[in-house]
């Protein structure tokens, strides 16, 4: 129970972080920039080239809104475990945690549930608005499927991804224990890596081997497939399997990344890592 109530407090700790410094519709509808940029952006890359090429598909564009749009979802929210380890150094408050006896794993938990939701709402307002825009630019009708059920199925996928971007950000914040400078640079990498081999914005099976192989097994993968079944085609079937595969890889990853976490906190207790002054 006090586990749970530590992660409780680290959601209010995180919202409040996140909006305790301005008035909340407006710092909320600021977040939605981000998100909406990038979609957009990755839309337009797309239809200026196959306009050029004489190939446009709306299709492609749906395709490439879906996922552009859940991979800054998922890049918005893995990387908060490490930026609370790494707010946490240069503000000398990060040390105090490490003098108790208790982990702090469920504080970074509860941080980074925090930003799900936030970053959940943000990305579903994105794909939205992205939607329509590209609808308009483009003069096309951009297949997609808005209906009670779709939009439950895409509720689903985002619950399912959760243990897989959790692991992913507590698997980063081990590294952040050691980090003592540009701790913020390996976040931004593997998000850069997480757009390549997530299809977001491309099928994986474009890449060579192996690592079309290792993109197929990650649950993020799994995850826009998943939403892409809801939301795009609207196979029931297919969904199901994608959301499965993303559910059990996530929480073997989730597991790893446990176990990773509690072994460099131990190295960070034991050798006093966290109290390496940050540059």
């Amino acid at each position: 129970m006090s586990s749970v109530k530590t992660v409780l407090a680290s959601i209010r700790i995180g919202w409040y972080r996140d909006f305790g410094w301005t008035n909340p519709l407006t710092g909320f509808l600021m977040k939605t920039i981000a998100p909406v940029a990038s979609v957009l952006s990755a839309s337009i890359v797309y239809w200026l080239g196959s306009s050029a090429a004489g190939s446009f598909d709306p299709s492609h564009v749906s395709y490439i809104i879906v996922g552009a749009a859940l991979y800054t979802h998922v890049a918005a929210y893995s990387w908060v475990p490490s930026q609370a380890i790494s707010e946490g150094k240069w503000s000398y408050v990060f040390p105090q945690v490490f003098i108790s006896p208790k982990s702090s794993t469920p504080f970074l938990v509860g941080r980074c549930l925090a930003s799900f939701v936030t970053s959940a709402l943000t990305s579903l307002i994105s794909l939205a608005f992205a939607y329509y825009v590209a609808a308009a630019i483009f003069k096309s009708s951009i297949p997609f499927i808005v209906t009670p059920l779709s939009m439950s199925l895409l509720l689903g996928a985002l619950l399912a991804n959760v243990p897989a971007t959790l692991g992913l950000g507590i698997l980063l914040a081990a590294y952040t224990i050691f980090a003592s400078k540009f701790e913020w640079a390996l976040p931004t990498y593997v998000a850069g890596l997480l757009m390549v081999f997530s299809e977001a914005l491309f099928p994986v099976s474009v890449l060579p081997w192996p690592l079309s192989a290792f993109g197929n097994v990650l649950p993020f993968t799994q995850f826009i497939r998943a939403a892409r079944e809801a939301v795009v085609y609207g196979s029931v079937s297919a969904y199901s399997y994608y959301v499965g595969y993303s559910l059990l890889g996530g929480l073997l990853f989730l597991g790893v990344s446990l176990w990773a976490y509690r072994w460099a906190e131990r190295q960070g207790r034991r050798k006093g890592i966290i109290d390496r002054k940050v540059v």
